[in-house]
């Protein structure tokens, strides 16, 4: 440890407090400029060259019909998925298949945690949750899909009709309406 002298341990303290006071100061009196934004004219910053002609441009439209290309959109192309997340949805699927849910839930949460912004992920979870019959937490899971979705418009579509699904389930007939609705605008 360093050793401090008596006298020098009071100038450390008077130091100390004189940079903090630095420190907690106001701007004082200072005020930043302020910019003239008036309504005048915009004159240019430097004179035009000679033989450099300076008027605007003018803009003719033709009155005839034009054709517009309207760009279709792309699939959006797949990330390559970690070995071990396509592993576990798959287990979780056949022990879904085969009635195992609590099984399917364990292998899909630890999915989950591997990959949490993949929308299969909430997809198959969301579909356990359904044929458990516990609807609410099938819908908000599936819901969570779409925001993990957002460019893949082929998942958002199986989302979508999941929802659909469940919201029919569940006894929302118009609810289940609307989620189709959306789904067929992907």
């Amino acid at each position: 440890m360093v050793q401090i002298k008596k006298g020098s341990k009071g100038f450390l303290v008077v130091m100390l407090i004189a940079g903090l006071a630095g420190c907690v100061t106001g701007t004082g009196n200072y005020r930043p400029p302020v910019e003239d934004r008036g309504t005048g004219a915009v004159q240019s910053a430097e004179p035009a060259a000679r033989g450099v002609d300076m008027r605007p441009a003018v803009v003719r439209e033709s009155r005839t019909e034009r054709s517009i290309a309207v760009p279709v959109p792309t699939p959006v192309t797949k990330k390559t998925k970690n070995p071990a997340v396509i592993a576990l949805l798959d287990t979780a699927n056949r022990q879904k298949r085969s009635g195992a849910m609590r099984a399917a839930e364990s292998s899909l949460e630890r999915a989950q945690r591997i990959a949490p912004r993949d929308p299969d992920v909430y997809y198959q979870w969301a579909d356990v949750r359904r044929l458990e019959g516990r609807w609410l937490q099938a819908e908000q899971l599936a819901l969570k899909g779409t925001n993990m979705a957002i460019g893949d418009a082929i998942m958002l579509r199986r989302l979508w009709l999941l929802i659909a699904t469940i919201r029919s389930s569940s006894g929302d007939p118009s609810g289940a309406q609307n989620a189709r609705d959306k789904a067929m605008s992907y």
